[in-house]
């Protein structure tokens, strides 16, 4: 292209040189030229910079996640009478992939376990279930004491949420996994006023040694939201 345009570019010059024409004819020629030369100058200097990119519209993949559209009030609905909880206990499954179903296949079928699923509460990280996606347990429907640690007596008193993934390992929780965790602790602890410093990690718990919910669990970045959506909420209250 810079070929063709220098060769027109040439001619140009050599036809204002050597002929004689008429004035308007010399002027219409002159703009001609200035445009040609504009022009080329425009294609030669965009590749000297590569930062200039254009970009394609946003996708705004908040607004397009149905999971972010979960009615909290009627996903945490129950069957029966709900229970004082006084606990949030946060898990990861240390697997990459799974859901509520197959987690409580595994429990019900190889850890004998009547209940079947230990936790109250799954979020999917998109492998067998939306990235992001809260599922409810049968322990919670039916407001039944989890099986999520080694301390019985937590486990009475302490709802149990998994996040699906191995943080312990290399992996981490997704940031939908992260909102989504933020939006159902945030509606649990208001509804059974549960403090934050009531909401913990696996690990906190008194129990035998784990490393659950793994080292690459955001847990500071969590609490954080927390607080911040309280007092959000607290500054709003004290307006109205």
């Amino acid at each position: 292209m810079y070929k063709k345009i220098l060769s027109i570019l040439s001619r140009n010059l050599i036809c204002f040189g050597s002929r004689t024409r008429h004035k308007y004819e010399r002027i219409v020629q002159c703009l001609s030229l200035s445009m040609i030369v504009v022009a080329s100058g425009l294609c030669i200097s965009i590749p000297f910079f590569p930062c200039l990119k254009i970009e394609g519209p946003k996708r705004y993949t908040d607004l397009e996640n149905s999971f972010y559209k979960q009615d909290l009030e009627h996903l945490c609905s129950t069957v029966v009478r709900e229970k004082p909880w006084k606990y949030i206990v946060i898990h990861h499954s240390a697997t990459p992939k799974g859901n509520a179903a197959r987690f409580d296949y595994y429990h019900r079928k190889e850890r004998k376990w009547e209940y079947g699923l230990a936790y109250h509460f799954v979020i999917g990280n998109g492998s067998f279930s939306g990235d992001g996606e809260i599922e409810v347990g049968e322990r919670w429907k039916k407001q039944i004491h989890g099986a999520h640690t080694a301390n019985m007596d937590c486990n009475r008193v302490a709802i149990g949420i998994c996040l699906v993934g191995d943080f312990e390992n290399g992996g981490a929780p997704t940031e939908n996994q992260i909102d989504s965790l933020v939006r159902l602790m945030q509606y649990l602890s208001r509804k059974y006023t549960i403090a934050s410093s009531d909401i913990m990690q696996h690990k906190q718990v008194h129990q035998k040694c784990t490393a659950c919910p793994g080292k690459n669990f955001p847990f500071a970045e969590v609490k954080t939201r927390l607080l911040q959506i309280a007092s959000k909420r607290n500054s709003h209250s004290q307006e109205l």
